[in-house]
């Protein structure tokens, strides 16, 4: 067995998940971002990085939260499959992300409650009692709540 690297991420309202180490690239202050009309509420602004506007993503409020007090934005990276340009969004942080090492004897089942989580989650594993998901991050990104 062997441990990964991952940040867990605090979106606020008791909703944590983990992205792989390398997925986290940038942090940014939250007041950085830009309100775009007509999108949806969860994902109703950007952010300038780069050179890219970036589409900046509520989690908490994605999933059926309540809006969070941001504090941080997390600029991340990811592919829908090797090979191909990575792509890159922004997700809205209440605390700083807490990098820890995961090894596959903390998998675990996604908490019969948490099935908002299974659209955009590809595993789970427990830390402290607490089950994590870990975010399909191009899931996230592409897909809309029904």
């Amino acid at each position: 067995m062997s441990d990964h690297n991952a940040w867990i991420l605090d979106f606020g309202n008791n909703c944590n998940a983990a992205i792989g180490a390398p997925d986290l690239l940038h942090l940014l202050d939250a007041h950085s971002t830009f309100h775009v009309p007509c999108t949806p509420v969860y994902c109703h602004q950007v952010v300038a990085w780069q050179g890219q506007l970036l589409p900046v993503m509520d989690v908490a409020l994605r999933l059926g939260g309540c809006a969070q007090s941001a504090k941080l934005i997390a600029i991340v990276g990811y592919q829908q499959k090797r090979g191909i340009n990575p792509e890159f969004a922004a997700l809205l942080l209440s605390s700083p992300p807490i990098k820890t090492k995961v090894s596959d004897a903390q998998a675990c089942r996604l908490p019969e409650q948490a099935l908002a989580w299974r659209e955009v989650s590809i595993s789970c594993f427990e830390v402290n009692d607490e089950a994590v998901p870990i975010l399909d991050l191009y899931r996230l990104f592409n897909s809309f709540p029904t």
